[in-house]
């Protein structure tokens, strides 16, 4: 017997301003809160709060922390602040999304789906990107906890190699 599948439904929209959905929201980590916890560990009172306030001054409206806010931050040269290592930290992140978001996918449905998560996430944060993508494939029934753990694993390896030391080290020259 031959079983042939039939072609997933999409369900494309504009995305906007998204509502994080809450099923969503509740296996994906913030990159924000996920680099504050690991980054001030080591940092007296007052620098852990200065590093809290630099990575919650970037969050989006709806209150995620977006990759795009990032992008001014160099990740060469001499200048090493903390969020340099958010960068580092969520370096893999755009591929990990769009990977887990076309599983199964291919061509055009591919490059949309690909493309607007690439958009969300950067504008609106990773659970953005993802409530899009799951209302978007409906029938794929897309495992957000899987999403969420790999987030989490690509973080605590991207993050494993920096000593706490280097990250007071970045809070001390970036107050000069």
């Amino acid at each position: 017997m031959v079983v042939v599948d039939s072609p997933e439904e999409l369900h494309l929209f504009e995305p906007g301003m998204l509502a994080v959905a809450p099923h969503v929201a509740e296996h994906i980590p913030d990159a924000g809160v996920y680099f504050v916890d690991w980054a001030i560990q080591d940092l007296p009172a007052d620098r852990a709060r200065e590093v809290e306030s630099a990575v919650n001054g970037r969050r989006c409206q709806n209150g995620w922390f977006p990759l795009e806010s990032l992008d001014s931050i160099g990740s060469r040269g001499y200048w090493r602040g903390p969020l340099t290592y958010l960068a580092r930290m969520t370096a893999d992140d755009t591929t990990i999304l769009q990977e887990w978001s076309t599983n199964g996918l291919t061509g055009d449905d591919q490059s949309r789906i690909e493309a607007t998560v690439n958009h969300l996430l950067y504008q609106q944060g990773h659970a953005a990107a993802a409530t899009w993508a799951v209302a978007v494939r409906p029938q794929t029934y897309l495992d957000a906890a899987l999403l969420g753990d790999r987030l989490a694993a690509a973080w605590e390896y991207n993050l494993g190699s920096i000593r706490s030391k280097d990250v007071a080290k970045s809070v001390r020259r970036w107050n000069r």
